[in-house]
């Protein structure tokens, strides 16, 4: 079971969310998929009754000198603690737990800006601007809205409900995320334009027995990855995928690796994009910097 899983099976800022159903919670793995071939007939799509063409990648070991964009821009990653969330310039999100579980924002000189019930798993923007958060209510549970951090103005994002997971870009204007329809029967990928708030829905109607357990995007800001994982009954990774979403090459998938965990999923540029393989019992695997995968269309492509 992933970091994330354990958080929220275990976090009061959850805890209605559990009650109502637990989603099978998984990382994704990602080694190149022409390496591992095709998938067994029994095993689970993400894009059900459709064929999606794989990804022209070609594959590497990591070096010491592949540094991810998460470290160098670490706001970017998912935060270690989701209690205690840091902003880009020593602003934090400190969250409580209670009845009513929320989060309190403070500046860079610690002073309290704001407070907000009802939200979790807040994501600053690398600009320092927002805090996307899941924003529960009654009847739109786990609604995706921004918070502008310098006035506390909130702003639901309606067309984005039950949200799984969501990730900035590195220009801070647009926002990846992958989420659920209410009736809990599929899920939808896409992404938010900061600017006026529209939403671009990239892939939907997808598998709901999937998770996303990770969204990171390019250092252009024009295309992400996206984990997506599935577990049986026992914990045991059934299926584990890294799709690719873009305006170019478009949607299409990355891996093919059942039953082998992924984390730590960053971009070094535009193109290239780097990993490391989990162990089962949730640390990383001390396989030294990682992997890392070429998108070989854009390395074809004038710069």
């Amino acid at each position: 079971m992933t970091r994330k899983s354990k958080y929220i099976l275990h976090s009061a800022v959850y805890g209605t969310l559990a009650n109502l159903f637990i989603p099978v919670l998984v990382v994704i793995c990602c080694t190149s998929w022409s390496f591992y071939g095709g998938e067994s007939p029994d095993q689970p799509e993400l894009f059900t009754e459709r064929t999606i063409a794989p990804c022209e990648v070609t594959e590497r070991p990591a070096t010491g000198m592949d540094v991810p964009l998460t470290t160098r821009i670490p706001v970017l990653a998912e935060p270690k603690n989701w209690l205690d969330v840091p902003g880009p310039r020593g602003e934090r999100a400190e969250g409580w737990q209670g009845r009513r579980p929320g989060y309190r924002v403070f500046d860079g000189r610690g002073q309290l800006l704001h407070v907000l019930p009802d939200v979790s798993l807040p994501r600053w923007s690398p600009d320092g601007r927002w805090l996307a958060v899941s924003r529960w209510s009654p009847e739109l549970p786990y609604q995706l809205a921004l918070v502008e951090v310098r006035t506390g103005r909130v702003i639901p994002i309606p067309q984005v409900k039950s949200l799984d997971d969501c990730a900035w870009s590195p220009d801070s204007r647009k926002l990846a995320f992958v989420a659920r329809y209410p009736s809990g029967d599929s899920l939808s990928a896409g992404w938010l334009a900061v600017l006026d708030s529209s939403v671009h829905v990239m892939a939907q109607d997808l598998n709901y027995a999937f998770e996303c357990t990770g969204l990171a995007w390019s250092a252009d800001s024009r295309r992400f990855v996206a984990l997506m994982h599935r577990e049986n009954e026992d914990d045991d990774v059934r299926v584990t995928d890294l799709w690719l979403f873009g305006l170019e090459p478009g949607t299409c998938r990355l891996t093919a690796t059942p039953g082998v965990e992924k984390s730590n999923v960053s971009w070094l540029d535009d193109r290239r994009i780097i990993f490391q393989i989990e162990r089962s019992d949730g640390d990383v695997a001390p396989r030294g910097p990682g992997t890392v995968l070429e998108l070989t269309a854009l390395a074809k492509s004038p710069r």
